[in-house]
Protein backbone atom coordinates (compact mmCIF):
# COMPACT_ATOMS: atom_id res chain seq x y z
CA UNK A 1 0.00 0.00 0.00
CA UNK A 2 1.69 3.40 -0.95
CA UNK A 3 1.17 6.84 0.66
CA UNK A 4 -0.79 8.28 -2.13
CA UNK A 5 -3.50 5.69 -2.09
CA UNK A 6 -3.92 6.50 2.11
CA UNK A 7 -4.17 9.99 1.82
CA UNK A 8 -6.87 11.85 0.37
CA UNK A 9 -5.36 14.50 -1.61
CA UNK A 10 -9.11 15.81 -2.25
CA UNK A 11 -9.57 16.59 1.40
CA UNK A 12 -6.51 17.76 1.72
CA UNK A 13 -6.11 20.46 -1.00
CA UNK A 14 -10.12 21.75 0.57
CA UNK A 15 -8.08 21.82 4.14
CA UNK A 16 -5.57 23.70 2.94
CA UNK A 17 -7.90 26.41 0.17
CA UNK A 18 -10.18 26.76 3.12
CA UNK A 19 -7.31 27.47 6.25
CA UNK A 20 -5.73 30.05 4.24
CA UNK A 21 -8.40 32.10 3.07
CA UNK A 22 -9.89 32.24 6.84
CA UNK A 23 -6.95 32.35 8.39
CA UNK A 24 -6.28 36.19 5.89
CA UNK A 25 -10.04 36.79 5.60
CA UNK A 26 -10.80 36.97 9.87
CA UNK A 27 -7.39 38.64 9.86
CA UNK A 28 -8.27 41.21 6.84
CA UNK A 29 -11.42 41.58 8.68
CA UNK A 30 -9.93 42.27 11.79
CA UNK A 31 -7.58 44.99 10.42
CA UNK A 32 -10.99 46.91 9.62
CA UNK A 33 -12.02 46.59 13.31
CA UNK A 34 -8.83 47.91 14.15
CA UNK A 35 -8.63 50.76 10.94
CA UNK A 36 -12.37 51.44 11.70
CA UNK A 37 -12.42 52.33 14.82
CA UNK A 38 -9.04 54.23 15.22
CA UNK A 39 -10.07 56.40 12.57
CA UNK A 40 -13.01 57.13 13.71
CA UNK A 41 -12.41 57.96 17.03
CA UNK A 42 -9.53 60.48 15.02
CA UNK A 43 -11.64 61.93 12.55
CA UNK A 44 -14.71 62.48 15.74
CA UNK A 45 -12.01 64.43 18.22
CA UNK A 46 -11.19 66.73 14.82
CA UNK A 47 -14.90 67.26 14.40
CA UNK A 48 -15.19 65.34 10.86
CA UNK A 49 -18.62 63.37 12.01
CA UNK A 50 -19.52 62.50 8.31
CA UNK A 51 -16.50 60.84 7.71
CA UNK A 52 -15.93 59.37 11.43
CA UNK A 53 -19.82 57.27 10.97
CA UNK A 54 -18.53 56.16 7.70
CA UNK A 55 -15.02 54.68 9.37
CA UNK A 56 -17.63 53.32 12.65
CA UNK A 57 -19.56 51.29 10.00
CA UNK A 58 -16.32 50.05 8.28
CA UNK A 59 -15.05 49.18 12.05
CA UNK A 60 -19.09 47.54 12.90
CA UNK A 61 -18.80 45.69 9.83
CA UNK A 62 -15.11 44.24 10.40
CA UNK A 63 -16.08 43.12 14.02
CA UNK A 64 -19.61 41.42 12.92
CA UNK A 65 -17.69 39.59 10.33
CA UNK A 66 -15.17 38.60 12.81
CA UNK A 67 -17.70 37.22 15.34
CA UNK A 68 -19.71 35.85 12.48
CA UNK A 69 -16.52 33.54 11.47
CA UNK A 70 -15.84 32.77 15.11
CA UNK A 71 -19.53 31.02 15.32
CA UNK A 72 -19.09 29.31 12.17
CA UNK A 73 -16.02 27.52 13.26
CA UNK A 74 -17.90 26.56 16.33
CA UNK A 75 -20.58 25.35 14.56
CA UNK A 76 -18.28 23.71 11.50
CA UNK A 77 -16.13 21.69 14.23
CA UNK A 78 -19.26 20.96 16.56
CA UNK A 79 -20.49 18.76 13.84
Amino acid sequence: MSFASIVDWDAMLTVVWASAAAGIGVTAAYGFVILGTTRALDLSREGRVGEAVLFGVVGAVGIVTVFAAIVFGIVVLSE
